[in-house]
């Protein structure tokens, strides 16, 4: 057994990874683009701001969203792997970092209560997010439900049809040919960088060179959501997915 672990690290994990990267090579450079942008963002807002002030709330949000743009790759790079479970258990984190990031900033008694340590939740800023977009309570439940509370729905282990028979899938090993059944992970992924996109640009709009998930009310300090035509046929895609499996959670394995 000690040979086959040996030889999933060195030969097939790596040729798993990139088949799927290339399987889903559009998927893979959109995700390239949201990621790329949160950290540019976030990487001018420092650059400008390099000395934090105990009052200031933004430079905790610039610490946890930049924490959050590695557990979105790694979460990503797992899907890549070909792994079912484990990547959404780190989106759903990401999701809560993001999320208690942007609440911090616009709310400022949410910022009182991180100060005190151990009287912050990080749940009350996912309830104060769904208020502002509308999926992210759906989707935070669905990451929760499913990928993080133990249940009789997701106790399995992850399998694969083979010869019309169902195998047990060892790791994130795919054979050749099976790499379409991670394409609801690829959706997910790109819906959870997306919206933290959006999080990252509603916090830190005035260090981004272009937006891409909001837009400036004109002759006004406000802003507004938007999915650019850039954005809209993985957005779409990542949606209906998504709807699809929160009516019916079977239909994402």
């Amino acid at each position: 057994m000690k040979e086959t672990v040996q030889k999933y690290l060195t030969e097939l994990a790596p040729d798993t990874k990139r088949r799927l990267t290339m399987h889903f090579l559009g998927e893979a450079e959109e995700f390239s683009f949201l990621l790329g942008q949160m950290i540019a963002t976030l990487q001018k807002y420092h650059e400008l701001n390099p000395t934090a002030a105990n009052d200031d709330p933004k430079p905790v949000a610039y610490g946890v969203m930049t924490k959050g743009d590695n557990t979105i790759m790694a979460g990503f790079e797992l899907v890549l792997g070909g792994y079912l479970w484990e990547p959404s258990v780190l989106f759903r984190n990401a999701l809560e970092g993001f999320a208690s990031a942007w609440d911090i900033v616009h709310n400022p008694k949410r910022f009182e209560l991180w100060k005190k340590g151990n009287k912050y939740n990080s749940t009350g800023s996912i309830s104060n997010l769904k208020k502002a977009i509308d999926p992210v309570g759906k989707m935070y439940g669905f990451l929760s439900n499913m990928y993080v509370h133990l249940n009789p729905m997701n106790a399995s282990p992850s399998y694969v049809i083979s010869d019309g028979e169902p195998k047990l899938q060892f790791f994130g090993l795919l054979r050749a040919g099976k790499e379409d059944i991670r394409v609801g992970e690829v959706h997910f992924a790109l819906m959870v960088a997306y919206v933290c996109l959006q999080l990252t640009e509603l916090t830190f709009h005035q260090y981004s060179t272009e937006l891409e998930t909001i837009e400036k009310i004109p002759g006004t300090e406000y802003v507004k959501t938007r999915v650019s035509d850039r954005h809209r046929q993985f957005v779409n895609a990542a949606m209906e997915h998504f709807k699809s499996v929160v009516d019916d959670p079977t239909r994402s394995f």
